[in-house]
This record gives structure tokens, sequence and C-alpha cells, in this order.
């Protein structure tokens, strides 16, 4: 009888052990998983850069920000000007362009550029940054408009210019997203490990379709983040296979935000007190370049002069494509890779 209780104290203890193992060894292999999946990502991230840089030249009469970034301002006609390529195509989305390596599961694009170099290039440009998204009561975020387009060739080597909107539709209605982004400016904060200054859009949220606190850029329109909640998917139809090289370009406009709730259900009425900043949203480095030195102006935020006064809302319009009238597409495209070049 005692050799019996033992054997069966020794087989519980055994598979105690047994289930134990099992489970680290499943958590190693999710890690191992993981990680295979996260190079592979890194490596296919390189063979697109490399490629986009023997596809897209330098856009004529713009100058480069960074070396390690494929993202050009054009001060004269207001325009930032930044590469990448189409990371989703179906699904929900919290922003329209994020940085590479950081959101592109809840993407439509993914660019060759840090958030905080973009926000540069856009003070460059002119664009004023106001005030992120708050909450708790809500408030919209403000800024200067930036009328965002895509240009990109398809397999047949045609050449087309979309609208960011396009690329977007609402959840509920299936119709597309009419609204424009404005010139948020993100905020920084402190790494508690190294005392550095971090800009909060670097982390994914540079054009947002959800209202985040960090964003870059975001809508001027109440726009739920949780899951559970959010308002917009990719417009399928409207978009280019997977890794569809892009460049997307940013036009600062003088225009006021569409956030009229006639255009959609649901949304914020116009007409709401913008708040001022309470984060220095401006503080970006002096960035060099190759040719001069771009040095962010300074603006004050601690009161927000430069936030854009609320007006009354214009009657809905469809989204005009700014690529129509304010910056000279085909001299664009000129700095694309000759066609057999760019099917490669």
């Amino acid at each position: 009888m005692y050799q019996l209780r033992s054997r069966k104290k020794y087989q519980l203890r055994s598979r105690k052990i047994f289930r134990i193992a099992a489970s680290f060894l499943a958590v190693a292999t999710v890690g191992i998983h993981a990680q295979v999946i996260e190079a592979q990502e890194a490596r296919t991230r390189e063979a697109l850069l490399a490629k986009a840089e023997t596809v897209f030249g330098e856009p004529k009469n713009a100058t480069r920000l960074v070396q390690d970034g494929r993202v050009w301002v054009d001060g004269k006609r207001g325009l930032v000007i930044v590469d990448g390529y189409v990371t989703l195509r179906k699904g929900q989305l919290e922003m329209f362009a994020c940085p590479t390596g950081t959101k592109e599961h809840e993407s439509i694009i993914a660019v060759f550029s840090a958030a905080r170099h973009i926000h540069a290039g856009l003070l460059a440009a002119g664009a004023e940054p106001g005030a992120p998204t708050r909450f708790e009561p809500y408030r919209p975020a403000s800024g200067t408009t930036i009328k965002a387009s895509i240009l990109y060739r398809d397999a047949e080597g045609k050449s087309h210019v979309d609208t960011a909107q396009s690329w977007v539709r609402n959840l509920q209605t299936k119709k597309e997203m009419p609204y424009d982004w404005v010139f948020a400016g993100s905020a920084f904060y402190k790494d508690i490990d190294t005392g550095e200054d971090r800009y909060l859009g670097d982390a994914g949220d540079l054009m947002c379709v959800a209202n985040f606190p960090s964003a870059t850029m975001d809508l001027a329109v109440e726009s739920a983040a949780a899951n559970s909640g959010l308002n917009y998917e990719a417009f399928t139809e409207n978009i280019p296979p997977d890794f569809t090289l892009v460049r997307l370009v940013l036009k600062v406009s003088d225009e006021e935000p569409r956030r009229s709730s006639d255009l959609e259900p649901g949304v914020l009425e116009p007409g709401i007190a913008v708040p001022a900043a309470t984060v220095d949203s401006t503080k970006v480095p002096p960035i060099k370049t190759k040719e001069t030195a771009v040095e962010t102006p300074k603006v004050e935020t601690a009161t927000n002069p430069s936030a854009p006064k609320t007006a009354t809302p214009k009657s809905p319009s469809k989204p005009k494509n700014p690529a129509d009238e304010d910056f000279n597409v085909d001299e664009l495209f000129e700095s694309f890779a000759p066609l057999k070049a760019a099917k490669k």
C-alpha cells in the first residue's frame, strides 16, 4: 500500500513538473516566433527602402531634411514630401500614416521618416501647430490645415494621384472620409532612463484618424480611439496592393478644417473654443540637411497665439485634391525613375 501511494505521488509530481516545463516551452516558442517575425519585417522594410531609393528621385526645388530619412521640404510652395509604402489594405484604422517599424498593423501607409522630422518639415513649410486632442471635456485637435495627396505608379506604369481621404471610409456609412488633418504638433516627454526628451509622435501617431493626444496630425472631429469604437477602416477598393511604394505630399493650407456634423452623424459640432496648448509642441531641434540647415521657427506656445480661431464652417463638399492646383504633379512624377527601372 505504501509503495502504491508513493508511486501516485511520484506520478502527480511528474505531471506537475511536465506542465510547468510545457508552459515555459510555450512561452519561449512564442517569444522566438515573435522575434523571427520582427526580423522578417525588418528585412522587408530594408528591401522596400532600398527599392524606394531607386524608384523615387529627389523632388525638384525641395531640400532633404535628413540623410537617414526620405523626407523633403519645399518652403516656397508649402510642401512636405515623404516616401513610404502601403502596409494595410483591409481592416480598422487608428492611423492613416505612421513611421516604419511602429504601427503598421493599423495604418494604411508606413513612411521612411521619423514623425519629428515631418514636424520640422511642416514648420519650415509655414505650418503652425495648435494643440492635440483633449479629453474630459473633449476639445478637438487644432492647428494649420494639412492637405494630403498620394502619388504612385501601378504595375502597368500608370501614374495615380489620390487624396488621402479617398483611402479611408466610415465603418457605418461606407463613404469616403471627408475630413482634413490639422497640425496638432504632438508633444515631448522626458525619458526616465536617459533623461532625454522624446517626441511622442515617433511611436507611431503621425497622421491619426482616431484621436490621440500624441498625434502629430489629427482630425478636428471627435473620433474614438478604443478598438470597440473605431470609426474608420481602409477603403480597400481604392488602395493599391500591399508594399506599393508611394510618395505622400503634405500641403500647408490656410483653409479651415472640415468638422461639421452635417458631413457625418455623431461628430462634434463646429464652433468649439480652441484650447491653449499646455505642451511645447514646437520643441524640435534644428536638423542639418545636405545643403542647408533647416531651423525650426520659434513659436510661443504658452498661450498658443498661433492656434486657428474658430470660424463659421463652409458648406460640405467633396475633398478637393490639392494636387490639382497647389503643386505640379507632372513635376513630381518627373522625379520618379523611368518606368522600366521602376518595375524591377
